[in-house]
């Protein structure tokens, strides 16, 4: 009876790895799609050079997703949305003299509605609902940590931006990927 159960089993297993596989394939493809009108737009039309650079580091969180767990996935959105934002609050400054003061309150914000999304998400162990519906966006023992320190370093950053201006806020920038480079490290410590 075993023996009848296996081929089962297998045929199972590999209908799924097939649908899994499919589903990888459409993702991919969607991206690349999504690339090429994204590359069509920015040639066409004369856009902000921040732009180009977008799409290619939403290619490379999509990858990681599929690399890291969740959580580190997470925090490279994080960091990478906050490095946005202060690329953003800097050419404000560079482009009209003086700092934009409902830009560093809406980001200001950002950060804090983002550490109000993080401890959420830690009190329901990893996963966030919005109304009937419930999404996974950590795994259960998650490392809460690092997102944590990324939202006190992003509001270190912005004060740093304030008070000494653009020159602080690229060093900040440039420290943010140096924390995602060691978190990233860690991970793939944790991966071995």
């Amino acid at each position: 009876m075993s023996k009848k159960e296996n081929p089962e089993l297998r045929r199972e297993r590999l209908e799924k790895q097939r649908r899994a596989d499919d589903l990888f394939t459409w993702r991919v493809l969607g991206v690349m799609l999504f690339l090429a009108a994204w590359t069509f737009l920015l040639y066409r039309f004369d856009l902000p050079t921040i732009l180009y650079a977008l799409p290619a580091g939403a290619s490379v969180i999509y990858l990681l997703a599929y690399i890291y767990p969740r959580d580190f996935t997470a925090l490279a959105v994080l960091v990478s949305g906050g490095v946005t934002g202060l690329w953003l609050l800097t050419m404000l400054y560079q482009r009209s003299g003086r700092w934009n003061l409902p830009a560093h309150i809406a980001f200001g914000a950002a950060i804090a509605v983002s550490v109000l999304l993080i401890r959420l998400v830690q009190k329901n162990r990893g996963t966030l609902r919005v109304g009937k519906h419930s999404f996974a966006v950590i795994p259960r023992k998650g490392r809460y940590l690092f997102l944590f320190a990324a939202c006190g370093a992003l509001a270190l950053a912005l004060a740093a931006a304030i008070i000494f201006g653009s020159s602080a806020a690229f060093i900040s920038m440039i420290a943010l990927f140096c924390f995602l480079f060691i978190a990233a490290v860690y991970y793939t410590v944790k991966l071995i």
